[in-house]
């Protein structure tokens, strides 16, 4: 389950004399801030009606448009193909924007959202069959339709949704808020119908308040500005029990936090959105009772020369950005709209703050991230002279906070419930993260990856790489490196010989990642290739864990491993032609662009 924004959160919303509207700088500014880089459009004209514009903006704030809420009346037949020929135009924006999703409300017809409206039998075969041509649309452009049961559209009340859910297969946007409000159950839903929920809206509401509008003693309107949805947990809806009917159904689409208010004037910081947003991410964190990806070992405050092709003793300006492979895999998967956290540890200074800023600036959760107060957050500068020289030198001694974290120091629950969780080698290198590392993977129950991660200067001398490597590859189901790292753990430099004797000890997937070669993939039934993608290269770091991150990706989707793997291939193959690691991520219209023709862009990350 992946959490997004939504405009209306911040009193945004196309309604004549709605309230006060901010302004699209400051609604992207507090999203990026709470950690929420994805979000739906938001009504016509907050983003820029130009396709391009609009995704040039949200690409310069590295965020994106996961989908937007479209109106059309469904239920009179001779203006069906006037108001799908609408639903079209929106789907094309969307499209052009890097959407996933387009919501789609049934509309009444009528101005507002307070007139009860009862179909006839006639508009209701109408509706349903043109739930399939919308379907249709969507597809054609890429997107998948959610259906959106919504107070003061034809489809509100508890009856109205079963009759859609019975007589159609149409995917559903579950929101939460407007089934409460028309008198349906949210929570039963989620429960009996997860297979048909393909987008969420996540809202609270009063319970007095929203008894007012069903009954018709209360305008919409005006119970909004009275307060009507809450913050997550706030309110009448039982919101706790939705987010777990959805875990246990592993619901692996957007859960939008949204909160529809209307604003009297512009907020004070006192009184600002912000906060009861911030409120309903905690909540919903809190609820979702596991990660897509969770990693665990090393983070770093990467310095990157400004100077290109000159030693260190050269350069003159460096561009900081966050480092660290399992970091950059928490965060590649967070781009690729995962729910990712890392566990790692820092240091009590400047630089450990930037750390945890950085991660939540990326979307990933930070709770995970410890303080060691004896030692300095590792700093690393490289050098890079492409397309395949990239010295790195490494501060972390005497040791680094990441390599001091305990068994006692594991959130076991976490690792347990992730989905993925994820290891590197570096944290193989000493005690106590060597112990801390192995139990880890001996504890999770999802899919387990080991990263051979493989740097010989972060090894103390008499230590054995190749012992832990493969103590670590006993507990993992996959395991990932390149052709070097293959022949450190197996002493096999060909990738097929070092990942049988992978295979043999238990793992059931093992990837050779290979540079300009490709990668291949190996199980007990065989292995795979797939060709590499020539990109011009301005920085190879990152680009393998760009790869993980990816690979983890598509094996949550259930790929088949081709498709992971070409897909993993191109994440790669961005952040070579970028510079930075963690700020080089792409997003999966990026990946999907390359894969589509072969053409890798060099501009800012969306």
């Amino acid at each position: 389950m992946r959490l997004a924004a939504a405009p209306i959160s911040w009193g945004v919303c196309e309604v004549p004399g709605w309230g006060y509207q901010l302004s699209v700088a400051r609604v992207l500014e507090e999203a990026a801030r709470l950690g929420l880089r994805d979000i739906e459009a938001g009504p016509p004209g907050f983003l820029p009606s130009d396709a391009r514009a609009a995704r040039d903006l949200m690409q310069e704030r590295r965020m994106r448009v996961i989908g937007g809420f479209v109106t059309a009346t469904l239920h009179r037949r001779d203006d069906l193909d006037r108001e799908l020929g609408g639903v079209e135009r929106q789907a094309a924006w969307l499209r052009d924007v890097g959407a996933d999703v387009l919501v789609l409300a049934a509309a009444s017809g009528r101005d507002g959202y307070d007139a009860p409206v009862e179909l006839e039998e006639g508009e209701w075969r109408t509706l349903l069959a043109a739930l399939p041509r919308a379907q249709k649309i969507a597809r054609a452009h890429g997107l998948e339709l959610a259906f959106h049961p919504h107070f003061g559209t034809v489809i509100e009340t508890r009856r109205s949704i079963e009759r859609v859910i019975a007589q159609s297969d149409v995917p559903l946007c579950l929101d939460t808020g407007h089934v409460f409000l028309g008198g349906g159950d949210p929570v039963a839903i989620a429960r009996d119908h997860a297979a048909r929920v393909r987008h969420v809206h996540l809202k609270d509401a009063d319970a007095s308040l929203a008894a007012a509008v069903r009954e018709r003693r209360m305008g919409y309107a005006d119970a909004v500005a009275r307060g009507l949805f809450r913050p997550l947990g706030d309110g009448g809806v039982r919101m706790g029990d939705v987010l777990a009917e959805l875990v246990r159904a592993r619901y692996d689409g957007w859960a939008v936090l949204e909160q529809d208010i209307a604003l009297r004037a512009r907020p004070s910081d006192d009184d600002a959105p912000e906060r009861q947003i911030a409120r309903s991410r905690d909540f919903a964190r809190a609820h979702i009772a596991s990660y897509d990806v969770l990693t665990m070992g090393r983070v770093s405050v990467d310095l990157y020369p400004e100077q290109i092709g000159v030693p260190l003793a050269k350069v003159t300006t460096f561009a900081k950005s966050l480092g660290g492979s399992a970091t950059n895999v928490a965060v590649a998967a967070s781009r690729l709209g995962r729910r990712a956290a890392v566990i790692t540890k820092v240091g009590a200074d400047g630089f450990g703050d930037y750390v945890r800023e950085a991660l939540a600036g990326f979307g990933v959760d930070a709770r995970h991230v410890g303080t060691d107060v004896r030692y300095r957050t590792p700093l690393v500068f490289c050098e890079i002279h492409p397309p395949d020289r990239f010295p790195l030198l490494f501060y972390r001694e005497p040791t680094a906070p990441d390599m001091t974290i305990t068994v006692d120091e594991l959130p076991r629950d976490a690792i347990r419930d992730a989905q993925v969780f994820w290891t590197t080698g570096t944290g193989l290198s000493a005690e106590p993260s060597r112990s801390a590392t192995l139990l880890a993977l001996e504890t999770a129950r999802g899919m387990r990856f080991h990263d051979l991660d493989h740097r010989p200067a972060l090894w103390a001398a008499g230590e054995d790489p190749s012992r832990w490597a493969m103590e670590a590859a006993r507990r993992a189901n996959v395991i990932v490196g390149n052709t070097d790292e293959m022949e450190m753990a197996t002493g096999q430099r060909d990738p097929a010989r070092a990942a049988s004797a992978l295979l043999a000890l238990g793992a059931e997937v093992v990837v050779v990642k290979r540079g300009l070669e490709g990668a291949s993939a190996f199980t007990i039934e065989g292995g795979v290739t797939v060709p590499g993608i020539k990109v011009d290269v301005v920085c190879g770091l990152g680009a393998g864990d760009a790869f993980g991150g990816a690979l983890a990706h598509g094996m949550l989707a259930k790929w088949h491993l081709p498709h992971a793997l070409a897909f993993a291939n191109a994440a790669g193959a961005i952040v070579a032609s970028r510079l930075a690691c963690a700020d080089a991520m792409p997003t999966p219209r990026e990946v999907e662009a390359l894969l589509a023709n072969g053409r890798a862009t060099s501009a800012g990350v969306a």
